[in-house]
Formats: C-alpha cells, sequence, structure tokens
C-alpha cells in the first residue's frame, strides 16, 4: 500500500521485471482501509506497507494501524514496512508490530524491496520443505508405532504365532 501513486505503479513494475519467472498478482491501494476491504478475499502472501499511509488524509489509518489489522486477519502475511524515516525507532516500532522487515525509502529502496522478497520467497519455501518432512517423519513415526503395538498385542494374545 502506498498512497503515492506513481511511485507504486514503478515499485509495482519493478517487482514484476525481478519476478517475471514467478507468477505474481499485485494489487495497488491508496489506503489501508482499501486494502483491509480486500484482504480476506485476496489472501496476500506478503504486502508492502507505507510507515505513513495518512499524509494526504489525516483521518486515514497509519501503516502501524493497518500492520496490526493485517496481523490479527492474516497473521502469515509477511509485511515489509517501509518509510522516509531513518531511525531506529520507527524500524522498532514495525518490527515489534510483526513486520518483516523495514526498508528506509532512498536511492537504494527498489533494491532493497527485491532482495526481500526474494529473502521471504526462500524462507516460505523452506517452511513449506519443513512441513513435508515433518510429514514424513510423523507418519513413519505412527507407523513404526502401529507395527510394534501389533506385534505387542500378537504377542499377548497369540503367543504361539512367534513360537516354532
Amino acid at each position: 500500500m502506498e498512497d503515492n501513486n506513481v511511485y507504486a505503479h514503478v515499485m509495482k513494475a519493478d517487482i514484476e521485471t525481478a519476478f517475471k519467472n514467478i507468477p505474481v498478482k499485485i494489487f495497488i491501494y491508496e489506503t489501508g482501509e482499501k486494502c483491509m476491504d480486500n484482504l480476506a478475499m485476496q489472501k496476500p502472501q506478503i504486502v508492502i506497507l507505507d510507515y505513513h499511509l495518512d499524509n494526504r488524509t489525516p483521518d486515514a489509518a497509519n501503516g502501524i494501524k493497518v500492520l496490526d489489522w493485517i496481523k490479527r486477519v492474516r497473521h502469515e502475511t509477511n509485511v515489509i514496512m517501509m518509510s522516509h524515516e531513518d531511525n531506529i525507532e520507527t524500524a522498532l516500532k514495525a518490527f515489534n508490530h510483526g513486520a518483516s522487515d523495514n526498508i528506509v525509502k532512498t536511492e537504494t529502496q527498489f533494491r532493497k524491496i527485491i532482495y526481500t522478497i526474494f529473502n521471504i520467497i526462500r524462507v516460505m519455501e523452506a517452511k513449506k520443505i519443513a512441513l513435508r518432512y515433518k510429514t514424513i517423519a510423523v507418519s513413519s513415526i505412527l507407523f513404526i508405532a502401529l507395527l510394534i503395538g501389533s506385534v505387542v498385542t500378537m504377542i499377548i494374545y497369540n503367543p504361539s504365532f512367534f513360537q516354532k
């Protein structure tokens, strides 16, 4: 979400170019409220959020409030917070509210965004692989437990089965 429409479209084009081999859907919202209206339906994996969404419309929600909404509705969504402010308090506030990264708007911001998105994608893929291995491990343990339980049951109820 970015309240500067030109900036948002340049960022969108840059992301689409960087990830042209990965199918991505990018939605742009000028306010946090518009994003929240669509969040549950679109189920984004990554949201790029401007810290100062309320610059143009003072009664609009700021980035931290929207971040809290996102984390409440879709905890698994990764949020990249962006701000012109280069201070530790802003970054810590974003991280304390659940942001995955905090990027300061500078001349290298687009490269940083691409790098952060790439890392988030790698972490999501690693989590999928870990879940797959966990499922295999649990299934194997359950199979072994079932096998041992079957042998013990046979020993208890039919001890002659194992005798020659």
